[in-house]
């Protein structure tokens, strides 16, 4: 059980242990430890070289982007009815263990000992059932609970060599049918068209999607390094979680592209995230929301775009607005394509969005980028004929869905 109260976490940068602390009073206040300017910084736009003292009146958007929510979130109330659940204990049961590479500690806490390793190949094997994923949350909380969004999803570790969660597990949602399936297909098509994506594999069961973080890199002598990450919410100032997660949805691409130039990316982010925006329209994933991309960085000086993540073709799934409401289904974007008080989140034409690539991300032939895509989807599908791991209904579904998509290049 964490204390009552939280006033004060140790945050670590990297492999910088102690590298400053998190106050809570009547504000959020973040210190460096250290007072040279060159030492590694807690977020992109919170540099030691600008100040040493961080203030806020809620807590810091790169801190908040991967506090537990969703699925999670009512996981760690069940476990723990009576604990209070303020953003700073959420913190410390995060640990050193989420996205990116901030770490949380109580003053003078023992290090948690990491749970048993489980084998990429041991969950890709594990027969999916409610009970089983939610086996695996309770026992992998500890180290697992540091990362965002709303399906059901946990990280686990797969070798001892690494002291972190290596792994994302993300499970069957009754909402979303074949929702692990789904992503498969859509990573699938991603990595075919030769996009940026995480290393993943669907279990033989097709209910669990099993992807390694991207922001862990091997080194030669077997250690990790801890990436830097960013989504554009929190670069964007924003907390999106519980009533505020509309939040995510407001905005452009456009405005996700200029963000990127006024951080002097160098051009071939702007291509790749275009690559992103004309993937997740062709597929019509209508949930590429703000959290769904993100940065990598070393340094100020060392920035680039996260791989594709979280990509589902969302118009084969209803919704209803409230309780006992009409099935609606998925038609729009997430985020308008261009900024303005004019634009809507309508999937654009295919004029449209060659001029997004052309014009806002510098891509000298945007029409080759679909080409090369609709091919990859084209492909993928063909591919995935008769894998068992597939359900034919959610086949045949998303290649409905895909056929508009494929407009793009006729």
């Amino acid at each position: 059980m964490l204390p009552e109260k939280i006033r004060q976490l140790n945050v670590s940068i990297g492999d910088a242990d102690n590298a400053g602390q998190l106050i809570r009073s009547s504000v959020y206040e973040f210190r460096y430890s250290q007072s040279h300017a060159e030492q590694a910084a807690v977020a992109l736009l919170m540099p030691a070289a600008k100040q040493l003292t961080w203030q806020d009146g809620d807590l810091f958007p790169p801190m908040d982007q991967n506090l537990p929510e969703g699925d999670l979130f009512m996981k760690i109330r069940e476990l723990f009815p009576k604990q209070a659940m303020t953003p700073m204990h959420m913190l410390a049961l995060v640990g050193r263990n989420g996205i990116g590479r901030l770490g949380y500690s109580l003053p003078d806490q023992a290090v948690t000992p990491m749970p048993r390793t489980i084998s990429k190949n041991e969950l890709l094997k594990t027969a999916y059932t409610p009970d089983v994923f939610n086996e695996l949350v309770a026992a992998y909380l500890s180290t697992g609970a540091g990362i965002s969004g709303m399906q059901p999803k946990i990280m686990v570790p797969d070798r001892p060599t690494v002291p972190i969660p290596s792994l994302i597990v993300k499970a069957a949602s009754a909402a979303h049918p074949g929702l692990a399936a789904n992503e498969f297909l859509c990573l699938t098509a991603a990595r075919q068209a030769g996009i940026d994506t995480p290393t993943f594999e669907l279990s033989d069961d097709g209910q669990m999607l099993v992807l390694d973080r991207f922001d862990l890199v091997a080194r030669e002598d077997g250690h990790y390094e801890r990436l830097g990450f960013e989504d554009i919410a929190a670069l964007a100032g924003l907390r999106v979680r519980d009533i505020l997660s509309d939040r995510k949805y407001q905005g452009s691409y456009q405005r996700i592209a200029e963000l990127m130039r006024q951080l002097q990316l160098h051009s071939d982010n702007l291509h790749r995230f275009f690559e992103q925006v004309a993937l997740s329209v062709m597929v019509r994933n209508g949930d590429a929301h703000l959290k769904n991309f993100g940065l990598l960085y070393r340094s100020a000086d060392n920035i680039w775009l996260a791989p594709m993540f979280d990509v589902v073709t969302t118009s084969i799934y209803t919704y209803t607005q409230y309780a006992g409401g009409p099935e609606l289904q998925d038609r729009t974007l997430a985020l308008k394509l261009f900024a303005g008080k004019n634009q809507t989140r309508a999937y654009p034409s295919k004029k449209e969005l060659e001029d997004f690539g052309q014009r806002i991300c510098g891509v000298g032939q945007p029409a080759l980028t679909l080409e090369r895509i609709a091919q990859a989807m084209h492909d993928t599908m063909k591919k995935t004929v008769g894998d068992e791991r597939v359900p034919d209904s959610l086949r045949k579904k998303m290649a409905e869905a895909w056929e508009w998509g494929y407009g793009y290049v006729k």
